[in-house]
């Protein structure tokens, strides 16, 4: 899940990413994002930012869905059409208001991923913050960059957990790694919640739950327990933070990621009836710093919902009978025959894929006398980071082999041929 992003274009353009001739990172100028709640109208959001030292924008373009933002005032020069505002902030202090509405479907006619309930808001900051492209003027600044926090003004009453780090009572450091232009991320929960903090590793977790919402904390603590050292060791990368947000219905039944942060509907167990873990798939798509590329879903969602099943394995909770089990449904509820590359079949992406990706796992074992496995394949991709292709997956199989596999992807991925479960030779 793509969040708000800093994109910079123009002739007097700064790349939105820090490059490595850039200098060491001075903040140049200052942004508050506030968002105001009103217990009367709660899906009606009022959102404003606040610039200072400002000289070195040139403009802001916002690009919405049409209908979640309205009523656009500032300083400076605001065009708006439909889905799209242009911003002339005019510097050095500028300020920028909005009306967001909250209430959103995740596709039509289905559960909401962002909602307002009675006495209670959950939702990603997509909500709340347009898709952002920045135009800085270098002739002025040649290397601008952001200091911003996130302030809530909310009913009496109400508190509030975001996945961004504390700065005082509903108050929020904004932190966007590699962006010049900082903006809020991930998950947040507004209103009168429940929370239950603990401490993995060197990861912050924190569970946070809706009104209405009866879910075993303490399991999910375990689970997450288990799961998360060996997911980052996987990725060789530090979790500062995990936010977990918890809701009823009429939200999304399923679960959502989100920067350092995911949500699960507040019904769904911690191990589905496949033995297959909702929780440690949406973990891996926060964990992992990579994302898929247009012909590699199958790629990371193949990942995700097998590490959803190994880890346990590895840890003990889940028997090797259960893992057996689970590979078993994979075939069964699979759709074959499909080219892996041009297909959206969720049944290929969450039970061909995830099979593949066991097939794959024995293949390399085998080719290096067990002495590589997917594992490494992973950590050389989160080394990297970036997009994934199918490409990409496969050279990274090949380096971490020491062999070619392209037979292996001909039958398995652009065929889509069913592998078998017994244990597969080297290619």
């Amino acid at each position: 899940m793509r969040l708000f992003s800093a994109l910079v274009s123009t002739a007097f353009l700064m790349p939105a990413r820090l490059g490595a001739d850039a200098p060491p990172t001075r903040e140049t100028f200052s942004v508050t994002y506030t968002i105001e709640i009103h217990a009367a109208e709660p899906a009606r959001a009022r959102v404003r930012w606040t610039f200072a030292g400002i000289d070195e924008i040139e403009r802001i373009r916002l690009r919405f869905e049409p209908g979640r933002f309205e009523d656009f005032t500032g300083s400076g020069t605001i065009e708006e059409r439909r889905g799209e505002v242009r911003w002339v902030p005019s510097g050095p202090y500028g300020e920028l208001q909005y009306i967001a509405h909250v209430d959103h479907r995740r596709t039509p006619g289905t559960g909401y991923d962002s909602y307002a309930g009675d006495g209670w808001i959950l939702s990603r900051t997509t909500a709340f913050f347009p898709r952002s492209g920045v135009v800085f003027r270098r002739d002025i600044e040649p290397f601008p960059e952001s200091r911003a926090r996130l302030v809530l003004r909310l009913p009496r009453g109400w508190a509030s957990v975001t996945a961004l780090p504390g700065d005082g009572p509903n108050s929020y450091v904004v932190e966007t790694p590699h962006q010049r232009f900082d903006h809020p991320r991930g998950w947040l929960m507004l209103g009168c919640l429940k929370r239950v903090d603990a401490t993995i590793g060197a990861t912050a977790l924190t569970i946070a739950r809706a009104p209405g919402v009866t879910h075993a904390v303490d399991r999910t603590v375990q689970l997450l327990a288990k799961a998360l050292p060996p997911m980052l060791a996987m990725f060789r990368r530090p979790l500062p933070r995990l936010l977990v947000v918890l809701g009823p219905d009429p939200m999304w039944r399923g679960g959502l990621s989100g920067e350092e942060s995911f949500y699960m509907h507040g019904d769904r167990p911690l191990r589905s009836r496949d033995h297959t873990s909702p929780y440690l798939h949406e973990l891996f798509h926060v964990a992992a710093p990579f994302r898929p590329a247009s012909d590699a879903h199958w790629v990371t969602e193949g990942l995700a919902e097998y590490y959803s099943i190994e880890l346990p394995r590895r840890d003990g909770s889940l028997s090797e009978k259960a893992y057996r089990r689970a590979l078993e449904l994979f075939g069964e509820h699979g759709v074959w025959g499909h080219d892996f590359t041009r297909s959206a079949l969720p049944a290929l992406r969450n039970n061909s894929a995830p099979l593949v990706m066991w097939a794959l796992d024995r293949r390399i074992r085998a080719a290096t006398e067990n002495a590589r496995r997917l594992d490494d394949v992973v950590t050389a991709l989160a080394a990297d980071g970036g997009a994934v292709s199918t490409g990409r997956f496969l050279g990274a199989v090949r380096r971490v082999a020491g062999g070619g596999f392209a037979s292996f992807f001909r039958r398995h991925v652009y065929r889509g041929e069913r592998p078998s479960l017994s244990t597969p030779s080297a290619p």
